[in-house]
């Protein structure tokens, strides 16, 4: 779980640690005077000193000089998790001529008559609305070429 802590957290672990004038400074002194719980802190510090989470005693002050070469490193952006954009094949579009047959082969049921009941999924609404779009660009075509 050892995440990257921010460099806000980090600034304020060394503002205390700065304000402190122990030597020995435990995590649980360290809680009390940055104002976070000592398992917080633990998590925090975790990415610096591992073992930190099962010995509390452990003198934090030792731990100061990767704190500040932490805070001199830049910040990589994280990038953010696009999910994908769902799209539809060539080959899936491909077996519909045209809306009304995409309403004809997914819709009807074996007398001819629309079901209403139907359920479309998402992937059926994805290549519906891709039908539609290529009629909109077609209506379009043909209305310039007039």
């Amino acid at each position: 779980m050892n995440a990257k802590p921010t460099k806000a957290e980090v600034k304020r672990i060394l503002g205390a640690l700065k304000r402190s004038k122990k030597k020995f400074v435990n995590l649980d002194t360290l809680s009390r005077v940055v104002g976070l719980y000592p398992d917080v802190l633990a998590d925090t510090l975790a990415y610096f000193e591992p073992m930190i989470r099962m010995d509390p005693s452990i003198n934090v002050r030792d731990l100061e000089p990767l704190l500040r070469e932490y805070l001199t490193e830049p910040m990589k952006p994280v990038a953010a998790d696009k999910p994908k954009k769902a799209t539809v094949s060539r080959k899936e579009l491909a077996q519909y001529s045209s809306i009304p047959d995409f309403v004809f082969k997914k819709m009807t049921n074996v007398g001819g008559l629309v079901d209403t009941a139907v359920k479309l999924s998402d992937e059926d609404l994805l290549i519906l609305d891709r039908l539609v779009q290529n009629e909109i660009k077609r209506r379009k075509k043909a209305e310039k070429n007039k």
